[in-house]
């Protein structure tokens, strides 16, 4: 073969490689303006990132039900349980900086703290707080904290009356309890709060200024959704519940472009500009599975997962030969979803504010798109 025709066909496959980079999100723009419509969420904001850049960001519907305002992508929500990665966050870096250690014991910075048995209360660890094996079931003992007006060390003192559901770390029991000893074990360690060690830590540095945790900012922010009730196939717009208190497990209120900052930071491995604030040992740590769950290994599935599981603050898988890096979130009238696939340096968050919004949906037609898969 000579040398023109051989250049051309080398110059050829760079273009079609280079082409099947390529992502028409605009053919995903009308997919997710058509989604929001047929499964009926009043609004919802949509952002990804991309080696490191937000390319994409838009909202679709309304703020609030029978009102004509839109969102867009700094639009304000609840993204409630997709503060636990956050919390852990703030641990590591009381790690980093020898303030304590993953497997202290939790009684040692909070006496007061006591679970179903006392060998337990005794052995629980740091670490423990933050992947869900303490032996409690899932969502055990959320009436103790949810609408109560209790403080935390009340809510603590509490836990102790809760029956256990399987044995210590020998289960997965989604815990907002824990997470909320997590945010007094920051308070206790620092004398400042869990949300001032969030401000100070994580939403300054990298600058995700419209991210809060203190409801009374709401308006001053303004551009922000009303969560929604689904009643009978209507939307029915409710108030917004006070987690500032509870902030650990599930307080942030905050925008997909907001999001795109921290899923960025993550996917640069801890790093902001020229300041490392999460190491390489604190990264591999918060990503490690230290609560697997079972798969069916005998059966295929469309992600091709073959392992699933709990690491610190993030839920953890494979998909389609990747690692997948993922959290929702759930709060009175808003559900969000927050999903990484760091070896591509791809994420996406979705952002709603109803009870039926087709958050699994949008996020995996983003990742198909990306990666190349079937739709």
């Amino acid at each position: 073969m000579n040398r023109p025709i051989l250049s051309f066909i080398l110059f050829l496959s760079v273009i079609i490689s280079a082409n099947s980079q390529n992502v028409d999100l605009q053919k995903l723009d009308a997919y997710f303006e058509k989604a929001a419509k047929d499964w009926g969420v009043p609004g919802l904001s949509v952002g990804i990132v991309k080696d490191g850049e937000i390319v994409f960001s838009k909202g679709y519907g309304v703020l609030e039900a029978g009102k004509p305002e839109k969102p867009d992508g700094n639009t304000l929500y609840a993204i409630a349980s997709n503060s636990k990665a956050f919390t852990s966050s703030i641990i590591a870096m009381l790690v980093q900086e020898g303030k304590l250690n993953w497997d202290d014991k939790v009684q040692k910075y909070l006496p007061y703290f006591e679970l179903y048995d006392p060998f337990v209360s005794r052995e629980m660890t740091i670490k423990d707080l933050l992947c869900h094996n303490s032996g409690l079931g899932t969502f055990s003992g959320d009436v103790i904290w949810y609408k109560s007006g209790l403080t935390s060390e009340e809510i603590i003192q509490r836990i102790k009356y809760l029956p256990n559901q399987f044995n210590f770390r020998d289960g997965y029991g989604y815990s907002n309890l824990m997470y909320i000893t997590a945010g007094e074990v920051i308070k206790t360690v620092t004398g400042k709060t869990w949300g001032q060690n969030l401000q100070e830590r994580i939403l300054t540095p990298l600058k995700m200024e419209r991210t809060i945790f203190s409801l009374p900012r709401l308006v001053e922010k303004g551009n922000f959704a009303t969560p929604h009730a689904f009643v009978e196939e209507k939307n029915f717009p409710i108030q917004y519940e006070d987690w500032e208190e509870v902030g650990a497990l599930g307080g942030i209120i905050s925008s997909v472009n907001d999001i795109g900052k921290w899923m960025i930071f993550n996917m640069n491995h801890g790093i902001d500009g020229n300041d490392t604030l999460l190491t390489s040992p604190s990264i591999n740590m918060l990503w490690k599975m230290h609560n697997p769950f079972l798969v069916d290994q005998t059966k295929s599935n469309e992600s091709k997962t073959h392992f699933r599981g709990y690491g610190l603050g993030w839920s953890l898988a494979d998909f389609h030969g990747r690692l997948r890096v993922s959290h929702t979130g759930g709060y009175d009238g808003m559900i969000s979803a927050v999903t990484m696939i760091p070896d591509e340096k791809l994420g996406v968050v979705v952002l709603s504010n109803g009870m039926n919004p087709p958050n699994s949906a949008i996020t995996n037609s983003v990742l198909n798109a990306f990666l190349g898969l079937e739709e």
